[in-house]
């Protein structure tokens, strides 16, 4: 609840002209409907009197220093003399007079009744648009917010999470703090000047009920504040079991075709019916906690509903300290307070909602952030030369480098090669700065790259991986991510030197055609020279090939290599390939095994040498 109310006084700062115009809104819409229940003295005190009514008593308060006790009463009898003054004049003005001086009393309540509606109508627009304006911004900035913190997060993080949740908590839980905020910000600002204008009304004609509502408020307020912990407790589980149903389905949809081709589909469909029960199960829960906890404060507020008629009736018939139409007028607050009270109760369980469905966003927002996006300093030109000396690196306890070391000239292709799990992948990881080294150093023409700006860093760098990602975008746009701003010539002459500029042009839409979800609408090694074309757009120093053949047949395969020769040409370029037969033009071979060096040299030299490179070629070839 502490972080909650720290978010809406920090949105509160931030968009003070809409909370301004929300409060002042609000205060209009409270005097515009409380206005006409002072109509009611005049007119019952005119009625009275018409019909042979006793004498009216005026509301009794105790006399001021220096002044009669006459005072206050007169206060009344005055308002009432004024009013019947001003309803002379206004039914006059209106062409409404009436030769019945009573009449025209009636006939001025009923005008400004329905000038107090309009105005009142006015404000109510207002306060809506505003105020739910305001709820709206309010979870779109926490949605930004979560999203500049994934990309953010180190890559670590994904690893460990499962995507439908965090997808659940960027759309569900923000979902149920935005119907949250929409409903508290329809009562949170109106409903307090309401009650606070009713109060306003007791304590000017029956200051005694003051004492009454003072013991209400620890009345409502206990039972109130333990249900409302439990509809906050409640919410976290509820959203947790939706996270799980979100999951279940993300599974479902993004490994349809292994479902299909294993038969899959009840057990996967079992799955998510069970976690959608656990769903239903949980907000069933919560909705019974918001039902007591409404019950008990309807008990609450009949108990001091009495409490306020004995008063009154007490001032009424024993004191004789008010008359009827005090007590008229007094009867209408008392009516609509429970309304009131009944809304700021909704309005206090569903921020108690919103503080549920905010502990699991705040749990990410807690996450450190990865450190390699420190601001550092400027690389400059980048020609390309790299070492690694002693480089520690361990995802958990357990090391995956252990002291590797390594220098690479400028413009040197680089196979790294090895059994699976040896470091290849987490050594390319480092060198894109995807993590940082807990030992030793990365140096990128003699600079630390723990040091340099990794924006201006990764400018420099190009990744096509073994598993090509495109945008559900146009294939120019996908191209065109690789430099931002590309003309369509440049972006026609990467396509033409990564093999696939004449296939898009042969497509009904040319560039424009969509890729598809994942480039579903494109082969694999169609797929695999769109992400070529990206990275000789981006022009970069060094270059990063993982596996970038292993996935295509031989036509496609030769294609790609094509278009992966014109790239390395004058980079430095990273190669992990399990196929050696694709990387024996290398300049360096590079063996790595359980994180450290054990061999490096050319094709020829490693093959001369007998060791483990020849050993895993000759497996290869038998």
């Amino acid at each position: 609840m502490r972080a909650l109310l720290r978010r809406l006084w920090a949105a509160i700062l931030r968009y003070r002209g809409m909370v301004a115009a929300m409060v002042a809104f609000g205060c209009l819409e409270a005097l515009f409907t409380k206005l006409p229940f002072v109509l009611v003295k005049p007119l019952i005190a005119e009625l009275g009197g018409e019909t042979g009514g006793a004498p009216l008593a005026q509301p009794w308060h105790p006399p001021l220093r220096g002044q009669d006790e006459g005072f206050t009463e007169r206060i009344g009898n005055d308002f009432n003399a004024w009013f019947r003054s001003f309803a002379e004049g206004m039914v006059e003005a209106c062409g409404l007079g009436s030769s019945h001086p009573g009449m025209n009393v009636v006939l001025a309540c009923g005008l400004v009744a329905v000038l107090c509606g309009l105005l009142g109508a006015v404000t109510i627009y207002f306060v809506q648009t505003v105020s739910r304006m305001f709820a709206i911004r309010i979870v779109a900035d926490l949605r930004c917010e979560l999203a500049r913190h994934f990309l953010a997060l180190p890559l670590r993080f994904f690893g460990r999470q499962r995507m439908g949740e965090m997808i659940s908590k960027v759309t569900n839980d923000t979902q149920v703090m935005q119907r949250s905020f929409e409903l508290a910000a329809d009562n949170v600002v109106v409903d307090p000047l309401m009650v606070l204008g009713n109060l306003v009304i007791l304590a000017w004609f029956v200051p005694q009920a003051i004492w009454v509502l003072a013991l209400m408020v620890p009345v409502l307020a206990i039972p109130l504040y333990r249900q409302g912990r439990k509809v906050s407790q409640r919410s976290q589980k509820t959203l947790r079991a939706m996270g799980e149903a979100t999951e279940s389905l993300n599974q479902i949809l993004t490994g349809i075709r292994t479902v299909k081709a294993f038969q899959l589909e009840q057990a996967r469909l079992h799955e998510f019916e069970a976690n959608t029960a656990t769903f239903l199960d949980r907000t069933k829960r919560m909705l019974r906690t918001k039902g007591l906890s409404l019950a008990q404060t309807f008990v609450g507020y009949q108990v001091g509903f009495a409490a306020l008629l004995v008063v009154l009736g007490y001032v009424v018939l024993v004191d004789r300290a008010i008359g009827f139409d005090d007590v008229a007028l007094v009867i209408m607050p008392l009516a609509t307070t429970y309304q009131h009270v009944k809304r700021l109760t909704r309005s206090y369980h569903v921020l108690m909602e919103s503080a549920g469905a905010l502990h699991g966003i705040e749990q990410i927002l807690a996450t450190p952030t990865d450190p390699t996006q420190r601001p550092g300093r400027a690389l400059g030109r980048v020609r390309g030369d790299v070492e690694l000396r002693d480089v520690w690196f361990a995802y958990d306890q357990e090391p995956v480098l252990r002291g590797l070391s390594l220098k690479v000239q400028a413009g040197q292709t680089v196979a790294l090669v090895g059994a699976s799990g040896g470091g290849k992948s987490t050594t390319m990881d480092l060198l894109l700065r995807f993590h940082d080294p807990q030992r030793g150093q990365i140096l990128v023409d003699g600079i630390d790259l723990c040091e340099v700006d990794l924006a201006e860093y990764r400018a420099h760098t190009a990744v096509v991986s073994q598993q090509p990602f495109l945008f559900n975008t146009s294939i120019r746009e996908n191209i065109a991510y690789g430099r931002p701003g590309a003309s369509q010539a440049e972006i026609e002459a990467a396509a033409r030197a990564a093999n696939i500029h004449d296939f898009v042009l042969s497509l009904p839409q040319g560039y424009d055609t969509l890729a598809g979800e994942r480039g579903c609408n494109l082969s694999g090694g169609q797929m695999q020279r769109i992400t070529i074309a990206r990275a000789i757009l981006r022009d970069p120093a060094l270059l990063f090939l993982d596996e970038a053949t292993s996935a295509l047949d031989s036509e496609n395969e030769g294609l790609v290599q094509q278009a992966l020769d014109s790239l390395r040409a004058g980079r430095t370029t990273f190669v992990i390939a399990h196929r050696l037969s694709t990387i024996a033009e290398a300049d360096l071979i590079v063996v790595i095994d359980r994180g450290v060096v054990v061999e490096v040299g050319s094709h020829r030299e490693l093959l001369l040498r007998g060791g483990a490179y020849k050993r895993m070629r000759d497996l290869q070839l038998a």
